[in-house]
């Protein structure tokens, strides 16, 4: 049995965790941010801030940092922290590219995030556009435009995460990255 006590720390390690995650973020958009995006309008850098002022946040607010680590552990290659968010059973629906395919499971995701980043990490990323709703059946859904660029390449991504709660932790359930032409 967990004590309050246990718990409490647990909680308060989670919030730093999410805010040095969510500043890491926040400064590696900042010099993508100063950049043309390609698309008309100058790139907003990360979403509005997200206040970490409780341990009870929103879901949308969790989701929404849990998003944005995962977009910046795919930017810096770090195939453990990619994968470490993914429910045991998801799938990963990716539009566009030589890697475009559907792949259900860990293990078959983990590869194509194995090739994928072989190939092009590091990466810099903009993120706009986040929008977090909740869907059916306590699941929550986090939308955004990611432009992923190694100086190379620059891959604009409609990235679509799915949360569903497993054991009180957001699990990536379903995922889609989808290229899109600028």
């Amino acid at each position: 049995m967990i004590s309050t006590q246990a718990l409490s720390k647990s909680a308060v390690f989670s919030v730093l965790l999410v805010l040095v995650l969510s500043l890491s973020v926040a400064c590696s958009n900042q010099s993508a941010s100063d950049a043309n995006s390609g698309y008309g309008s100058a790139p907003s850098t990360t979403s509005s801030p997200i206040k970490l002022s409780s341990v009870s946040e929103s879901p949308t607010a969790n989701t929404t940092t849990l998003a944005q680590s995962h977009w910046s552990a795919i930017a810096q290659g770090d195939l453990t922290k990619v994968i470490s968010q993914y429910s045991e059973s998801p799938t990963l629906q990716w539009i566009g590219g030589p890697l475009a395919g559907q792949y259900q499971g860990k293990d078959k995701i983990q590869a194509v995030w194995q090739k994928f980043i072989k190939a092009q990490a590091p990466l810099q990323t903009t993120i706009t556009n986040v929008k977090s709703t909740t869907g059916q059946q306590g699941t929550e859904i986090v939308k955004a435009l990611v432009t992923f660029n190694n100086g190379k390449n620059k891959i604009p991504v409609d990235y679509t995460l799915v949360y569903k709660s497993v054991s009180g932790n957001y699990q990536i359930t379903e995922e889609t990255w989808k290229i899109v032409k600028p």
